[in-house]
């Protein structure tokens, strides 16, 4: 069988505590738009697919999407289970890696081992481990056990973040980086994470930088991560 392995990013605008999060600028270039460019460096993968709902607030997903060279699919906007499932049918997907499109800095290098394990080695699902910051990595799976999930899923949390079923019901491994970086939080959920991830832009090229050039922006600047995530003292925002 060919393998066809698709990076799924799931996008949408309607965040709660950050609205509209991932159309955001950073360094002129949207949050997503930083997440499809970065993906392009990923060898193992076939296609880039943006899926986000169907509801009109969403369109211009569609357009930042096409823009950067991604595929588009549209679903559900709650059941994101299905939105994965239908988007992976669509293009003939074999093997999924789930990316969030709030994690401005996922990293290529690291996606690309987590794949490639995954395709040598015979586990129902490859993550990241405890010493990759959070909002780096990825989820890997085959569409078959993708499938089994959204045949078999019943809980609403199942269904709302695609694939607790398989971490139940599947063999699970996770990978681990030489050394242990898992105290940072790189993702995009709140406004200390936007001022962090800005903090961090203004210091590095935010397109073609790695984890070692982001965990040497924070070593040099310790005071960027105890600012913003542990909320010391009074708030900044880098611009």
């Amino acid at each position: 069988m060919v393998k066809k392995v698709g990076l799924i990013i799931q996008a949408h605008m309607g965040s709660t505590r950050l609205p509209g999060k991932v159309m955001k600028k950073v360094n002129g270039i949207s949050v997503l738009g930083h997440v499809i460019m970065r993906l392009k460096r990923v060898k193992h993968a076939d296609m880039i697919i943006v899926a986000t709902s169907t509801l009109p607030v969403d369109d211009v997903i569609i357009e930042e999407s096409e823009n950067y060279g991604a595929v588009v699919y549209r679903g559900d906007n709650e059941d994101v289970l299905s939105r994965y499932y239908e988007a992976a049918k669509k293009y003939g997907i074999t093997d999924i890696a789930r990316i969030c499109s709030d994690n401005m800095f996922v990293d290529p290098d690291i996606i690309e081992n987590e794949i490639e394990y995954f395709l040598n080695h015979d586990y129902s699902l490859v993550t990241s481990g405890k010493t990759v910051p959070l909002g780096l990595g990825t989820e890997v799976f085959s569409f078959e056990d993708l499938e089994e999930a959204y045949q078999k899923a019943t809980s609403s949390y199942e269904h709302e973040h695609v694939a607790p079923y398989i971490y139940e019901h599947g063999k699970v491994y996770y990978c681990e980086l030489d050394n242990n970086y898992g105290k940072y939080r790189l993702t995009l959920d709140t406004i200390e994470d936007w001022q962090l991830i800005n903090a961090i832009a203004s210091k590095l090229d935010s397109i073609q930088c790695g984890i070692k050039d982001i965990i040497a922006v924070l070593d040099e600047n310790p005071d960027f991560y105890e600012y913003f995530i542990l909320s010391l003292g009074t708030q900044l925002m880098v611009n």
